[in-house]
């Protein structure tokens, strides 16, 4: 995918932050300060990915696990500051 969007630069640092907000997200269920970052970096991380399937004029079926990803995280994002 990368390499179509020609963001092929970027497969590393997408893929780390992709795996520390994963860590993040487990970790936050201790810590509510790392949950809120996690959820909220990886909130961004997938609404970035949307607007590049946007850009590219991706079809719904094959953005929908981007805007599904962004939603939940956006949603753990919700509740982990209103605890």
């Amino acid at each position: 995918e990368f390499i179509r969007f020609k963001l092929q630069e970027y497969i590393r640092i997408v893929g780390t932050l992709e795996i520390l907000g994963g860590f993040g997200l487990i970790v936050g269920l201790q810590f509510n300060f790392i949950l809120i970052m996690s959820s909220m970096g990886l909130t961004l991380l997938m609404l970035l990915g949307v607007i590049t399937r946007i850009r590219v004029k991706d079809s719904l079926l094959v953005s929908f696990p981007a805007i599904f990803f962004m939603i939940i995280n956006f949603y753990i994002l919700y509740l982990s500051m209103t605890n």
